[in-house]
């Protein structure tokens, strides 16, 4: 064996073993971009679970190529909403440091290396988010929604809340975090009743439970999720109405500090810019009323203050009791 070979054995023998969970329904061609562009990563450890709610077969067809790589496994679901399919994916997953991108998003070839060079940063470090940069789209039709940092930002703390927005499509947390968080709340998220705010939701548990989050512009993806200015108008109007239902939830739970948050959401409704890159400022009032509809929504919906976890007619609807390695 050559000396650089045995290097680089040396070498890949310290990197810790990673988890991707990459959740998907009824889109094949775009998952099959996401599976492929983390394939195709540098990193040389790692598993990936792709988490599969369609209503048909299309994305299992589209994945076969890959399925025989002994890295992949693809997991059918019947459940509905992104937190839902994000437990599964992650009680499945054999790691402590997890990996989550979203199936209409390219991850680069270091999104993985990245990633655990935040989580190297400090060890009191929980949750990463990293940058979710636009794809190339018409600006003039519609827009593609992202969140670019320029720095990198620690927040132990909820005061911090306001400075932390990172979106779960280029996420990294570690597993026993969301154990000691039961998961995913799966009322909040795309396809649950409350929309959207499962990962907003995610960071200000992890915060309030003093773990600390790191955001970083060297993790990224590239997003193509590119919504029409019609069809981006629901999109918004879903991003305000979980993230008032995430949350009235804390404040139900007895979390008061969580008011400054809303002080500092407040401000920046009437002064500032959607921290997500929206391609243009929504009308504020139709952000206004999205979200006082979700404050109502959950403050209707019962909350078991054991969990942090809305309940659904008093049974929680989760998969997280399932047996996790």
């Amino acid at each position: 064996m050559s000396g650089m070979a045995a290097g680089e054995l040396r070498e890949n023998a310290k990197r810790p073993a990673l988890s991707v969970v990459v959740c998907t329904r009824n889109r094949p061609q775009s998952v099959l971009r996401a599976v492929s562009s983390i394939l195709s990563g540098d990193y040389p450890d790692f598993d990936l679970i792709v988490v599969d709610q369609s209503d048909d077969d299309w994305t299992e067809y589209a994945l076969r190529p890959y399925l025989n790589d002994p890295r992949i496994r693809l997991e059918r679901s019947a459940t509905q909403g992104l937190a839902a399919a994000r437990n599964i994916g992650i009680g499945l997953a054999r790691s402590e440091l997890i990996a989550v991108t979203d199936d209409d998003c390219e991850a680069e070839r270091d999104w993985l290396q990245e990633l655990l060079n935040a989580f190297a940063v400090d060890g009191r470090i929980a949750l990463v988010f990293g940058n979710v940069t636009p794809g190339t789209h018409n600006v003039a039709a519609g827009f593609v929604p992202s969140y670019v940092r320029g720095e990198p930002l620690l927040a132990c703390g909820i005061a911090q809340k306001h400075q932390v927005e990172g979106m779960g499509a280029c996420m990294g947390l570690k597993r026993s975090l969301w154990r000691s968080l039961n998961g995913f709340d799966e009322l909040l998220g795309a396809g649950a009743p409350l929309r959207s705010g499962e990962d907003t939701d995610f960071t200000i548990r992890a915060l309030l439970a003093r773990h600390c989050v790191y955001e970083t512009p060297a993790a990224a993806v590239v997003h193509h999720g590119y919504r029409s200015w019609e069809e981006g108008r629901g999109l918004i109007e879903g991003y305000m109405y979980g993230l008032g239902a995430a949350l009235v939830k804390q404040i139900k739970c007895g979390h008061w500090t969580v008011l400054g948050v809303l002080c500092r959401l407040a401000w920046r409704w009437a002064f500032g810019q959607p921290v997500v890159d929206l391609g243009h400022r929504p009308p504020r009032l139709r952000r206004l009323f999205a979200f006082l509809r979700g404050v109502a929504a959950g403050g209707a919906t019962p909350v078991d203050r054991k969990t942090g976890h809305y309940v659904n007619r008093g049974k929680r609807i989760s998969l997280f009791t399932m047996d996790c390695r």
